[in-house]
């Protein structure tokens, strides 16, 4: 919105800052969802004029939700940062948060055996985190306060300073007669017709130059959308509102708009070192490009002891070396030249596997490559070495996708489970990890069960793959792939669908799955029982004599 020059009018009252609200539980969904929004029509923003306006009455008293009984005054204004998480550095934003009774949360969308997507909130392309920007936001109601705040805890905000008001539009142009205004401002008002259009001409003469607006209507209206784009309003959104919703509208307002589109990103994790995780995230890679058709880009994360080389037999390339060295010059151009075209829809990104060289631990380096390869492949894989660092847990905590693997011991249960929880704490609007139980049937008695692994770390496993040390030992000494391989088509069935998951970002509709055989006939050593239809349990175990 662009505003224009005005004196500055006497301030009555500022609104006032509303209290911290406790933080929701790790994994739970905010409690009022809500639908993209109804219109995405790009408009040129046009100046509005300046008009008088009477003085605005006072800010609205914030009231507790969903009751309609008064609650008590506010207290002083402050401002809080979201709690570190170990091995994490310490967010930049500071908010102020609405202060309002646990509402218990309401569930993503209808409870599936695996949470594979968010009904409604799917999107084609990867996610954008937003700019390092401030901005405020005037509520009318103590849902949209909510909600606003629940967009704080998302990793595409971390670069943002956040600030929650109650009192509305009328608040909002009162506090500006006296303040400069940020980056970026959300109004939430009930108005409408000549009423509205007056309010927001008295905000536009105070607003500086350059500040965005973003309305929150009550209606569903496309011809009010319309009036509100030809009034240099940035956009227009209608409850019920759903934090990564709104995250998503104010990110799309500052993309590149030589760059709308980014790519999918997905993290391969183990849970433990050698359970498997670099060479099914190369075999991943390998049936999007081959099988599917999809063009992908594959990046060992890992200097120092990285296996994409040997798995694709190029021998000490150093790709990710000479891109990390100059994460400032890291271009498509750059990029393009130091990446190998391994097929026409696959591009490596390998390492040297040398320890010549220091491991760069520089968190922004590893976020410029990442980012440098959103922008020139439509699905990115990379294979993350198993250290935990200040880099590798931004990495985990701002990619679409993670996928953890991990084999049935005691270890990798509680890796798993320590996993999962950080990630669902880091990432409460996304859809929980991937999981892949691997070289399970290895010792008849010496493992842990999958049903006893999957509720002791909260999650069904999405794969599980079946101890079969001839075929990935075929596959790892002679760099074939596990197509390659007659023995393994059942496991290169269950990474066809993890595959496909990443590709489109939900689980193809389930199919029943026969039962897994061991010798003469009986259940796989695991001691499991046959996965049912309705089961979100994939075994893949390889027949034995």
């Amino acid at each position: 919105m662009t505003a224009m020059t005005q004196p500055q009018m006497p301030h009555p009252q500022a609104p006032r800052p509303v209290a911290p609200q406790p933080q929701a539980q790790a994994g739970q969904a905010p409690a009022n969802m809500g639908a993209p929004r109804p219109l995405a029509m790009p408009t040129s923003p046009v100046p509005m004029p300046a008009a008088p306006m009477p003085a605005a009455p006072q800010p609205m008293p914030m009231q507790a939700a969903p009751a309609p009984m008064p609650v008590a005054p506010m207290p002083s204004p402050m401002q809080t940062a979201p709690q570190a998480q170990p091995h994490q550095p310490q967010p930049q934003q500071q908010q102020v948060v609405p202060q309002m009774p646990t509402m218990e949360a309401a569930p993503l969308g209808e409870t599936l055996p695996v949470q594979d997507d968010i009904e409604g909130l799917s999107r084609e392309g990867g996610e954008r985190a937003l700019p390092q920007i401030a901005i405020h936001a005037f509520c009318d109601r103590q849902e949209t306060a909510h909600c606003i705040n629940e967009t704080t805890r998302d990793w595409r905000m971390k670069r943002t300073n956040m600030k929650i008001y109650m009192g509305g539009l009328q608040a909002a142009v009162e506090f500006y007669h006296k303040e400069n205004t940020p980056g970026l401002i959300l109004i939430e008002t009930g108005m409408r017709g000549q009423e509205l259009f007056s309010q927001l001409e008295e905000l536009a003469s105070v607003c500086d130059a350059g500040t965005k607006v973003v309305v929150i209507g009550a209606t569903n209206d496309i011809r009010l959308y319309r009036q509100l784009m030809e009034k240099g309003v940035s956009e227009y959104l209608v409850p019920p509102l759903h934090p990564l919703n709104v995250i998503r509208a104010l990110g799309d307002l500052y993309a590149d708009p030589e760059q709308p589109f980014i790519g999918r990103v997905a993290a391969f994790f183990g849970a433990k070192g050698g359970v498997g995780s670099s060479t099914l995230a190369h075999n991943v890679a390998w049936i999007l490009s081959e099988q599917m058709a999809q063009e992908t880009a594959l990046v060992d994360l890992d200097a120092s002891w990285g296996t994409t080389g040997l798995d694709f037999a190029y021998d000490s390339t150093s790709g990710l070396e000479e891109a990390l060295a100059e994460p400032d010059r890291l271009d498509e151009t750059l990029l393009d030249r130091i990446m190998i075209r391994h097929t026409p829809k696959l591009s490596i990104l390998p390492t040297s596997g040398s320890l010549n060289m220091k491991p760069v631990l520089d968190s922004a380096a590893y976020e410029a490559v990442v980012s440098a390869v959103r922008g020139i492949s439509p699905l990115a894989i990379l294979d993350m070495p198993h250290f935990w660092t200040d880099w590798t847990t931004n990495v985990l905590s701002s990619v679409d996708d993670v996928v953890i693997t991990a084999t049935p011991d005691l270890a990798n249960l509680r890796n798993t489970k320590n996993l999962i929880d950080f990630l669902k704490t880091q990432r409460p609007n996304d859809p929980d990890p991937i999981f892949i139980l691997n070289k399970t049937g290895a010792s008849k008695l010496g493992e842990i069960s999958v049903k006893d692994f999957a509720t002791a770390v909260g999650l069904e496993p999405s794969l599980v793959i079946g101890f079969d040390p001839d075929s990935f030992f075929e596959v790892t000494n002679e760099g074939k792939m596990l197509s390659d391989v007659k023995n393994a088509q059942q496991t290169v069935q269950g990474l066809a669908y993890i595959a496909n998951r990443l590709k489109t970002g939900s689980f193809e509709q389930r199919k029943k799955v026969a039962e897994p055989i061991g010798k003469k006939g009986k259940r796989g050593k695991s001691g499991d029982k046959p996965a049912k239809e309705s089961k979100p349990l994939f075994s893949f175990m390889k027949k034995k004599g």
